[in-house]
């Protein structure tokens, strides 16, 4: 008798199973839109068929929830539709902002919970362009103060030295690559001006920005801006390597003689190698192309005629 009546529930259920997926696949209309709802019929039939009786209530059961709460009707009145953007400004923090301060100042703050404080809030902002103002905090007497300095110049130092590394394996290997080339030259050049930089590791990465630039020059000459020119004369001059500095010049006035930075890094190379008679040339040069020069370009006329 029980055995019968088993039968019987598992007859019915397995009824109601085909019938609601006959009836779920027979209301489809769109049969592209409606194939994830096809299969979702499927999978109710399924789990209607292996959980016999508490699969097809608890289908039910879902479907009268969808039916009161789903379908009534929503609020669209605060609903925009406008393609206009938005802009969404976040609140200043200004207890933490109006304590920021220049490096320089952070350091002549007497108090030293206080200097500790406002060093910690330089140290919280892009500090990339800013390692040379850091640097100063290493020789300040307290301790605190300058292993502060000391951790995040290392930490910069180290994901510089790996970085670099990695770029320039990956353009040996892909010589071609112009892109990869200019950001690795401006990546050391930025870090070189920081002067953080000394001795043999300082010189290391200005021989590299000459091979970079060699590279650059060599497959894209005619992609090499005044601004790259200058960088790589900026740097040699630094380290006194005038002749390698004079084949940068001496490119940049051929490929670009009709941008300011070529004149400026030329200008600072006879400046620095005392070359009057170069100067003085580049500067004639420099007042028949036309380009209207900048503060830095009147000073350095300036103190070489001075």
């Amino acid at each position: 008798m029980q055995l019968a009546l088993l039968i019987i529930i598992l007859i019915i259920n397995l009824i109601i199973a085909i019938v609601y997926l006959l009836w779920g696949i027979l209301h489809l209309k769109n049969k592209e839109k409606d194939r994830g709802h096809r299969a979702k019929y499927f999978m109710a039939a399924f789990v209607m068929i292996v959980c016999p009786v508490i699969g097809p209530l608890f289908m039910g059961f879902s479907h009268i929830l969808y039916i009161i709460f789903a379908k009534r009707d929503v609020d669209m009145s605060d609903v925009s539709f406008s393609r206009a953007k938005m802009k969404n400004y976040t609140p200043a923090d200004i207890e933490r902002d109006i304590n920021i301060a220049p490096m320089q100042e952070t350091l002549l703050v007497s108090d030293v919970r206080r200097r500790r404080k406002l060093l910690l809030d330089v140290l919280k902002k892009d500090i990339r362009r800013s390692l040379g103002a850091i640097a100063i905090a290493l020789d300040n007497p307290d301790s605190e103060t300058s292993h502060y300095a000391a951790s995040v110049i290392m930490d910069v130092l180290s994901e510089f030295r790996g970085n670099v590394q990695n770029m320039h394996s990956k353009l040996k290997a892909d010589p071609e690559d112009f892109d990869l080339g200019s950001l690795l030259l401006e990546y050391i050049h930025e870090v070189l001006c920081q002067n953080i930089l000394t001795g043999d590791e300082k010189r290391a990465y200005i021989y590299m920005e000459d091979e970079i630039g060699d590279i650059l020059f060599r497959y894209h000459p005619e992609r090499v801006e005044g601004q790259q020119y200058r960088w790589l004369m900026e740097d040699l001059i630094d380290i006194e390597e005038y002749p390698v500095a004079e084949k940068w010049s001496r490119r940049g006035m051929k490929n670009r003689d009709y941008q300011l930075d070529t004149y400026i890094g030329s200008l600072k190379y006879y400046f620095s190698y005392n070359d009057r008679e170069g100067f003085f040339r580049c500067m004639e040069q420099l007042k028949k192309s036309g380009i209207v020069v900048n503060k830095e370009t009147m000073e350095l006329i300036r103190l070489f005629q001075g």
